[in-house]
């Protein structure tokens, strides 16, 4: 029986400190970026080998995430979210400490296997914690946690460069680490031991982690080493082969590292498909968004900012009351509804202009961050719910590596549809920066995105539709 929380002070008090840890990993996924040219110029290295500060955070953070959520199964998830924090905490001291650029890289590839460890284990101390009228809100929450570190990110990185060091991006995390780790440790219930006797899939682990790495890498650098080049096409056939090589495995391994059974839980892949194409919509926008706003219609890069604030705001606006009203009226419904202003949204950025005025523009980024702040966490409960109460872990893991797989992927194909659109309409271009490229050229390249979005956006509504209302079940008080 899983200790569920009833008490609503230690239920705040714990999801405080879960949504405290998803902030930080959030936080650190953007906090760096603004800093890479200063880092560049102390350590003396070209920008292709300092961007590797960024790339080793995210793909060992994405590839582990499957491995801590089985181990949060076997251990505990108390357990793990604090070895997690712990390590992200001496990840981001030893960062700070680096005296090389080879040095900070291996210590991000530290920190980010902390970091996996509090993203993938997060999800399901809620599930597992809280009662499960309880838990849309929760993960409303959290989602508008993770929102405010996306956007703070930059801001607090650029204010602790220029003020301070960049050495402070990364000592910023240490005490606050110790502090949630003790916090941690003496506020969580005790762990709830779901498979004491199972074994740990190391075999399937590794196959997992190069498979995820050979997929991510190949799609984050497509566009800039060529989709069509030997080594993302030898990457990609690799990671086709340690896909299925992978699954062979599993299905012989008799304590696998994910029970493929999963896979045949239908409300669960309709959930998980559905989170992927509107993730993939989003992180897409987001990274068109800043070259529209500068390059189309000329905004600073500071204003440029504020606009792209503007949805993460709605969305930590909307996150909780979708995680309430997901409670009472059912997570079906409201993802429902959110997709549909997603759709909407995305008409409205196809819309855009050269002589778009700034008050459409910003009604068009408040009904998106509506629409995202609506989705996610009714969706997040859903697939939580219906994934069993069995390994709430891998369940937990499994959503959000399909979640960050989707994010990178919507990055690969709008820059790559916009690419390709400007080429075939203006050949030229393609040795340009995007400043010298032809505005209504790069207009157009916009809108086929956007398009592309529109539809992703319909099939996510058609996808919500489809998942059948089910009586919620509290996973702890299932034996």
């Amino acid at each position: 029986m899983t200790a569920i929380i009833t008490d609503a002070r230690q239920q705040r008090i714990v999801l405080f400190i879960i949504a405290f840890a998803a902030f930080m990993a959030s936080l650190d996924s953007t906090i760096v970026n603004i800093s890479l040219p200063v880092i560049s110029e102390y350590y003396h290295v070209e920008f292709s080998l300092v961007s590797w500060i960024v790339m080793a955070y995210l793909l060992v953070e994405a590839s582990f995430l499957l491995v801590f959520g089985k181990l949060g199964d076997i251990h505990g998830f108390r357990r793990i979210f604090i070895a997690g924090f712990a390590v992200f905490t001496l990840g981001s001291l030893l960062c700070g400490l680096s005296d090389t650029i080879y040095h900070l890289i291996a210590f991000r590839v530290l920190q980010g296997i902390g970091g996996a460890a509090l993203v993938a284990v997060g999800p399901a101390m809620v599930a597992v914690f809280l009662p499960a009228d309880k838990r849309g809100w929760a993960f409303g929450i959290i989602a508008t946690v993770v929102s405010l570190g996306i956007a703070a990110g930059p801001i607090l990185g650029g204010f602790l460069t220029e003020y301070l060091s960049w050495h402070w991006i990364f000592f910023i995390n240490v005490p606050f680490g110790i502090a949630a780790v003790c916090a941690a440790f003496y506020l969580f219930p005790k762990d709830r031991i779901v498979r004491s006797g199972s074994k740990f899939d190391i075999a399937g682990s590794v196959l997992i982690c190069a498979a995820l790495t050979t997929l991510l890498y190949p799609l984050n650098q497509g566009l800039a080493l060529g989709w069509t080049s030997p080594a993302i096409l030898g990457l990609f056939v690799l990671s086709l082969v340690l896909w299925i090589s992978f699954f062979v495995h599993e299905r012989r391994c008799p304590n696998p590292l994910v029970d493929l059974t999963l896979f045949n839980n239908r409300n669960f892949n309709l959930g998980n498909c559905a989170g992927l194409l509107l993730m993939l919509c989003y992180a897409g926008s987001e990274f068109l968004l800043p070259f529209f706003f500068e390059n189309i219609h000329g905004y600073t890069p500071s204003i440029a900012g504020l606009l792209l604030a503007v949805p993460a705001v709605a969305l930590m606006v909307v996150g909780p009351v979708a995680g309430a009203f997901s409670d009472k009226y059912g997570s079906r419904l409201i993802t429902s509804i959110a997709s549909l202003l997603a759709v909407i949204s995305f008409i409205l950025f196809s819309m855009f202009t050269v002589t778009t005025g700034v008050g459409f523009i910003i009604a068009a980024l408040i009904l998106f961050g509506i629409a995202v702040g609506l989705f996610f966490p009714p969706n997040m409960s859903q697939i939580l719910t219906d994934g069993g109460a069995e390994g709430e872990g891998v369940v937990s893991s499994v959503m959000m590596t399909i979640r960050n797989t989707g994010s990178v992927l919507g990055v690969a194909l709008f820059s790559t549809i916009v690419v390709q659109v400007i080429l075939g309409l203006s050949p030229h271009a393609a040795d340009a920066t995007a400043n010298a490229i032809p505005m209504q050229v790069f207009v157009a390249g916009f809108h086929a995105a956007f398009i592309v979005a529109i539809v992703l956006s319909i099939v996510t509504l058609g996808l919500s539709l489809l998942i059948v209302k089910r009586k919620r079940v509290t996973l702890g008080e299932k034996s």
